[in-house]
């Protein structure tokens, strides 16, 4: 029998190697250990992992560690168990992996890692296993309080949400369609077309109609709902998944859509989706750059491009070693992009038109740094970002972030802009 941490160490390889996915490297694959044991294992790594290197070289740990292979990733597999699990079931499979460096890890607290240790941004980097340079980004919009607090929410996870169609069904009976079908929700406070999971039944996600339900995290959810009924043409630039696009002809059923990727995988996966939500027919996919949009004077547009995905790092930990391979250079080029697919969007749009912009990532270039390059150029004006699930942005209020630790979902960005 293979040990739960050895499959772990392999996944966690992997994902290092490949850039993949967490889940897609688990999908792809057969293992002898639970699924739900397996990813809670791996999960928890993830989470922890610059914070278990340093508790492993604390307790006289020197072999190698992580490298994408699976020799260096089982020893901070094994440490997170021992640290954080304390489990008498693997004692002695951890003992195996890591000698007497076992015993040590199970007497430290996670905050000896950090003992001695006084810059606030090395200190958060450490104890929150983020790169050092993303909480310097956070640290130019929030004391060191606050940014602990967004990076323990990531940690600590979110509730999953699951958005209903509410041209077929109105609140309560949705409700009532996902209890039977296993899943036991209750309305969102402030998204009127959401539903806030608080327990459900194995295999229950399955049951669910795609005509009526789609699971999609509350930050996500928030694009449809600044945008709000529209009729004409939209268009959706960076559009794959498709989340968005759906959302828009569930809500404004006198809209079409233009959506706009480059990737013509992503493409597929979207227009399967779409024809699972049953509004195909009133969407013209097209492949080709956003920044160019095959279209002129739509009415509205929802512009979700490419991000360093920050607000996604505790729903998709292993977005915390792809930034650190990427490093704080990848923002400036990031920035780049989106505003060039934000101004494209704008000029595609008639005066009077809204655009939204939202990103689920969390640095100031990324986000007002981009709405502000648009609107000093004379190109829009800004409106209240509302409904508000986050809060008012200390750089520009009208825009609003969104954190984990106060919203309760996937972190982002969103603004409301009027074409001039």
């Amino acid at each position: 029998m293979v040990d739960v941490e050895v499959e772990c160490a392999d996944v966690l390889a992997a994902v290092e190697r490949s850039f993949r996915s967490l889940r897609a490297v688990l999908e792809s694959r057969r293992f002898r250990s639970p699924r739900g044991l397996l990813h809670a294992l791996c999960l928890g790594t993830l989470r922890n992992y610059r914070l278990l290197v340093r508790l492993l070289r604390l307790c006289g740990y020197r072999g190698p560690v992580r490298g994408g292979r699976r020799e260096g990733w089982l020893p901070l597999v094994a440490a997170y168990e021992a640290v954080f699990r304390r489990s008498h079931v693997a004692v002695e499979r951890i003992e195996r992996f890591l000698g007497g460096v076992a015993r040590c890890l199970r007497r430290v607290d996670p905050l000896d890692a950090v003992e001695g240790v006084r810059d606030p941004a090395e200190r958060l980097s450490i104890l929150y296993s983020v790169p050092r340079w993303v909480v310097e980004k956070l640290l130019e919009l929030h004391d060191a309080s606050r940014v602990e607090s967004i990076l323990s929410a990531f940690n600590r996870g979110t509730p999953m949400y699951i958005r209903f169609n509410r041209s077929r069904v109105n609140v309560n009976e949705a409700v009532e369609l996902a209890r039977k079908a296993g899943v036991y929700a209750r309305p969102d406070p402030v998204l009127d077309d959401v539903l806030v999971v608080e327990s459900l039944e194995p295999g229950a996600v399955t049951r669910l109609d795609p005509r009526i339900f789609y699971i999609q995290d509350r930050s996500a959810a928030l694009a449809a709902h600044l945008l709000g009924p529209v009729e004409g043409v939209v268009l959706d630039s960076f559009s794959a998944p498709g989340g968005k696009a759906g959302h828009v002809l569930w809500r404004s059923p006198r809209a079409t859509v233009v959506a706009v990727e480059l990737s013509r995988r992503r493409l597929r996966d979207e227009k399967m989706l779409l024809e699972r939500q049953s509004v195909s027919a009133r969407v013209v996919l097209i492949e080709g750059d956003a920044r160019r949009p095959p279209v002129r004077s739509v009415g509205a547009a929802i512009v979700d491009p490419d991000c360093s995905s920050i607000g996604r790092i505790g729903h998709s930990p292993e977005t915390r070693l792809f930034l650190e391979q990427a490093g704080p250079r990848i923002v400036e080029r990031l920035a780049r992009l989106q505003y060039e697919g934000l101004k494209a969007a704008l000029l595609a749009t008639r005066k009077g038109g809204t655009v939204i912009y939202t990103t689920c990532t969390l640095t100031r270039e990324e986000n007002e740094g981009v709405v502000k390059r648009v609107v000093e150029e004379g190109l829009a004006e800004l409106e209240e970002a509302a409904p508000w699930i986050g809060e008012k942005s200390p750089v520009e209020p009208k825009t609003q972030r969104i954190y984990p630790d106060t919203a309760r979902c996937g972190g982002g960005f969103a603004a409301r802009l009027i074409r001039v």
